[in-house]
């Protein structure tokens, strides 16, 4: 299985991806799917997050069972069995930062699944303004990946060559 990714950066850190052929891993403890590199299905997601100087296109290789879609209804079951092992268990902190809560679930799901090299799933791209029972708001759909590894094609767009 093939993925196309795009990761909205500076050129300067675009070029430095380029040159050294690998992506630095995320480690912040708010990061939506744990530990990893972030890109997103669309292009569009990737030029509008942090308005990017440039995107890096690229394709990751995998095996269909290392792929795991948590908006997937197997995604679903993962993601509540996990919820439950914690609210069980006690093992992870439940804090009131729902990004670091968030954080947590995924990196349980890393650690529990490690066969599993891709986690997607969707997010709101706003903050909510009002509750309400279903969430309507836009939502983006961004994928993380372990390692570099798995990337196996890289290449530079820059934000000025989509403008013409």
């Amino acid at each position: 299985m093939f993925l196309t990714g795009y990761h909205g950066t500076s050129i300067k850190c675009a070029n430095t991806i380029i040159k050294e052929k690998q992506f630095k891993v995320s480690t912040n403890d708010n990061d939506w799917l744990g530990e990893g590199i972030y890109f997103y299905f669309s292009l569009t997601d990737a030029y509008d997050w942090r308005d990017s100087d440039a995107i890096l296109h690229s394709v990751i290789k995998i095996d269909d069972d290392e792929y795991l879609d948590i908006d997937s209804e197997e995604g679903e079951e993962i993601y509540q069995d996990i919820i439950n092992f914690i609210s069980d268990t006690h093992c992870v902190e439940v804090c009131g930062d729902i990004q670091k809560n968030q954080y947590a679930v995924a990196m349980m799901i890393w650690d529990t699944y490690s066969k599993v090299k891709v986690i997607s799933a969707s997010f709101p791209t706003e903050k909510t303004k009002f509750k309400t029972l279903i969430d309507k708001r836009r939502r983006r759909r961004e994928f993380c990946v372990r390692n570099n590894s798995i990337i196996k094609y890289t290449n530079l767009i820059k934000r000025g060559d989509l403008n013409d």
